[in-house]
């Protein structure tokens, strides 16, 4: 399996569009900065940040589009997915992140977890039919 974490900052908002057939689709674009020692000057040397292109879909889109900004923390789990196309008759090729898991680091900053309800539960007690009495049965 290829799949890898980044750790790094959001460029940008996160882009959340829905796709012909409905799925909430959601682009980020994520700088990881790096440092390597130099032994040399027996200290580390800033390089330059390398940037991942982050792709999101379902309720992880929606969430992070909803809960995430510019300048955001975060740690992205996911696989690398070939992002082939071909633009005015050329072949272009690049890899970006599928997401499976998106994280706010709490380092530098507060979040509200607020768990939403999944669509696959049992309705609320208020919603179900009163069950049948006695009288009703016979």
């Amino acid at each position: 399996m290829n799949e890898i974490t980044i750790h790094g900052n959001l460029t940008a908002d996160p882009e959340l569009r829905f796709s012909p057939g409905g799925v909430p689709v959601l682009t980020l674009s994520v700088a990881v900065n790096r440092s390597r020692y130099d032994r040399r000057n027996g200290g580390y040397t800033n390089l330059p940040p390398v940037f991942h292109r982050v792709v999101a879909f379902n309720q992880l889109a929606e969430n992070a589009a909803t809960s995430l900004a510019k300048g955001a923390t975060v740690t992205i789990t996911g696989q690398l997915a070939d992002d082939s196309y071909t633009k005015d008759g050329e072949r272009r090729r690049g890899i970006k992140l599928e997401a499976a898991e998106i994280a706010a680091s709490l380092r530098y900053a507060t979040a509200q977890i607020t768990r939403n309800k999944r669509p696959d539960t049992d309705p609320a007690p208020e919603l179900l039919p009163e069950p049948a009495t006695e009288d009703e049965v016979a």
